[in-house]
């Protein structure tokens, strides 16, 4: 016998009231030796009920968030790279007038 024992109540297993079956009891369509695998099979899992829980909400705002982010440091990047080169292009001048004599050069 067996008696397990909660805050709220006390549940008695014995031999009486236990089938031959698994006592847990999946909550999928599929048996779940159907379910083993590298992929996740349609039919086997349960759709999520909490915002954290894979495929939830959570899950969701957390890729939107990554892409926000990746966003904005390409843009940051971006802006820099052509700021710099304003400013190499303005102190180089024209390439031209590097190579041309100069009325006080002898």
């Amino acid at each position: 016998m067996i008696v397990l024992v909660s805050s709220d109540d006390t549940v008695t297993i014995t031999s009486d009231n236990v089938t031959g079956d698994s006592v847990y009891e999946y909550d999928l369509e599929k048996d779940p030796s159907d379910c083993i695998g590298l992929l996740q099979k349609p039919g086997c899992g349960k759709a999520p009920e909490d915002a954290g829980e894979r495929g939830g909400s959570l899950q969701y705002l957390t890729f939107a968030v990554i892409l926000v982010g990746l966003a904005v440091i390409f843009t940051v990047v971006f802006r820099n790279v052509l700021r710099a080169d304003k400013v190499k292009a303005a102190s180089a001048g024209d390439p031209d007038t590097k190579w041309q004599k100069t009325p006080d050069s002898p």
